[in-house]
């Protein structure tokens, strides 16, 4: 007989597991909270994997920044540069920061896929929410590689144009009048670095949506818990007496109140461990829509170097707005929490003092909004999204 798959049984933890296992082979560390047996000789040459792949990204940002020393720069050169220095060293600032709260993140993790998960869940909305994984995972990820298939095109096309090298990035070295064997190996390399460093931001992007979409999950299943609590307790009103009936009902809306204790934890501890992913991102969104919208201005007009920049602008806007749709979609899941508690029948069961006073207290804790925020001062929502864009282009406006 078949043992039912991870996949299958629990999808979301498969999903995550997935995820982590790619974030491992990018050299960004063990983020799995379960123990896996490795031999000490796979430890060493993790080891040194981690510090290669790491070790490459600083020392082609490093490459990147002493850039601004070139004396023979040009117009587009310097707006280029002007851009990547900003967003490429926040890029990584965001692996820092993932390796200071690995620890609490595995925590997290940990509770988030199997806290309350014995107690009480749905596969079918479990399934859903995997969908919503894949689809915000695939824009994402998409969004970040059309940039650099866009810079490709555009730089292929001043190779042909001004007979210079294929460039994606602005490095010191090597510059545009360098050649030889080594220098193609190395321009080869600084290609290859940003797609590195994409693959890290995507995945780091990823998990955090992931994580996200999983506490909204969380106080999905818990409307469905109150619901299912009135449907139980309408079928056996006509079986148990009122006493019987009130006990059972005590019970199972005490369990519902332990997982809405679990879900606003998870929200809680989620914001705190990888609240440093958005809060960087609104920031660099704000700033890179403002440099972007310069550059159309100050650039020469070419239909790709616009679609270029125009493919960076919308990359910018997808990344933000998953943020802040799935955040708000938080906000909104958990405060529909209550209404689900009030109407999950409690006044079927001739409650006495102690259950209507325990209802009371439950509903008005549910009352309470849930928001994610960036910085701690942006509530992460679907209006402020349309805010933060609006922001962008004022502040252009103003300095423009």
């Amino acid at each position: 007989m078949d043992v039912p798959s991870l996949k299958h049984t629990h999808p979301q933890k498969h999903y995550f597991k997935t995820l982590c296992r790619f974030m491992y082979y990018l050299g960004m560390g063990d983020l799995w909270y379960e123990k896996t047996e490795v031999s000490f000789y796979m430890k060493i040459v993790y080891s040194i994997w981690m510090m290669v792949a790491n070790g490459f990204i600083i020392i082609f940002l490093f490459n990147e920044l002493l850039s601004f020393a070139r004396p023979d720069l040009t117009a587009r050169e310097k707006n280029d540069l002007a851009v990547f220095s900003f967003a490429h060293p926040l890029l990584y600032a965001k692996v820092v920061t993932l390796y200071f709260f690995k620890g609490r993140i595995k925590f997290v993790m940990e509770r988030l896929l199997e806290g309350s998960r014995p107690i009480f869940h749905s596969l079918e909305l479990e399934k859903k929410s995997v969908t919503q994984f894949a689809i915000n995972c695939f824009a994402v990820t998409a969004a970040s590689y059309a940039v650099l298939g866009s810079a490709i095109i555009e730089g292929i096309r001043q190779h042909y144009i001004q007979d210079i090298p294929v460039r994606t990035e602005v490095v010191y070295f090597p510059n545009p009048s360098q050649s030889g064997p080594f220098v193609t190996v190395v321009r080869i390399l600084v290609e290859f670095h940003w797609y590195c460093i994409v693959a890290m931001m995507s995945t780091m992007d990823c998990l955090a949506l992931c994580s996200l979409i999983t506490v909204g999950h969380k106080f999905k299943v818990l409307r469905l818990y109150f619901q299912q609590l009135r449907i139980r307790t309408l079928e056996n009103k006509e079986r148990k007496t009122k006493k019987e009936l009130a006990e059972d009902f005590k019970k199972d809306f005490v369990i519902g109140i332990q997982l809405h204790s679990d879900a606003l934890w998870c929200a809680r501890n989620v914001q705190e461990s990888m609240g440093f992913l958005y809060s960087i991102q609104v920031f660099e969104s704000v700033a890179l829509l403002v440099m972007n919208l310069v550059k159309l201005v100050v650039a020469e007009r070419n239909v790709i170097y616009l679609m270029a920049t125009f493919v960076f602008i919308l990359c910018v806007v997808i990344l933000t707005g998953a943020y802040m749709m799935v955040a708000g979609e938080i906000t909104y899941q958990a405060s529909e929490v209550g209404t689900a508690m009030f109407h999950s029948g409690w006044e079927e069961c001739n409650p006495g003092p102690d259950l209507r006073v325990l209802v009371v207290v439950a509903v008005q804790a549910s009352q309470v909004p849930v928001y994610m925020t960036a910085f701690g001062v942006i509530i992460l929502s679907h209006t402020n999204f349309i805010s933060v864009l609006r922001s962008s282009y004022s502040f252009f406006a103003v300095m423009y």
